[in-house]
């Protein structure tokens, strides 16, 4: 961006971003780290579950990065995330280098997916980029099946586990086909009226959307949203 793009970008976001403060930092793994952001504008926010926050992570430019909120203390004004810093992109090297007392821009929460109605049975299909909104459905409901697709299944199980989801979880490795993610979505599908969640990939969510036409168990109901999508940038 030129000089004045930049200064104009700056000066826009001082009409629409919020100024926060990194109260909390821990890491669940090289590539999962959990965030805890402070900020008097989140104590007049209204947070649902699912719902998503975006931050500028360079300043001189609009391009805002997105995630989902894991919890929402709307008296203290605190909010937390679990962000994926795969890559090398602005975001990932902002966390990467993130540290207590670092302020940030951010805009939001938005209206994302809306996890309040997901009640009774739920099956949770994702990948690494869905596991912050995995935490966030546990607030509102328990009945979950968790079928994650992940580069390195292993070390996801891992994380998985220090979050507190550690039962009824399949991670599978990812692959071109998804013909094992399909397989143990298949599988899990419950008898009971069941609403399907599925996140993450583009391409998995059109897969998985076109693959419950048929089977045998259909979801009541649907949540999908694509959060990223191959050789594409800010999908959301």
């Amino acid at each position: 961006m030129t000089g004045l793009a930049e200064r104009l970008a700056d000066l826009a976001s001082g009409a629409m971003l919020h100024n926060a403060r990194v109260t909390g930092l821990s890491r669940h793994s090289p590539e999962f780290i959990r965030v805890e952001l402070s900020a008097e504008a989140f104590r007049k926010a209204t947070w649902v579950p699912g719902a998503k926050l975006q931050f500028r992570p360079r300043r001189g430019s609009m391009n805002l990065r997105t995630y989902t909120p894991v919890s929402w203390d709307a008296a203290r004004g605190v909010t937390e995330l679990i962000a994926y810093t795969h890559g090398d992109g602005p975001a990932a090297q902002w966390l990467g280098q993130a540290a207590e007392g670092q302020t940030c821009e951010v805009f939001g929460p938005r209206r994302s997916i809306d996890l309040r109605d997901a009640t009774g049975p739920v099956l949770f299909v994702g990948d690494e980029s869905s596991v912050a909104l995995a935490c966030a459905l546990r607030t509102v409901n328990r009945d979950v099946s968790h079928v994650f697709e992940a580069r390195d299944p292993a070390g996801l199980v891992d994380v998985l586990a220090q979050l507190g989801i550690a039962e009824r979880v399949a991670v599978v490795a990812t692959a071109a086909d998804r013909a094992e993610l399909l397989r143990q979505a298949r599988d899990d599908a419950m008898q009971a009226p069941y609403t399907l969640v599925v996140t993450g990939d583009a391409a998995t969510v059109h897969a998985v959307r076109r693959d419950t036409r048929g089977w045998e168990r259909k979801p009541r109901q649907v949540k999908g949203k694509a959060y990223w999508a191959e050789g594409r940038t800010g999908l959301d």
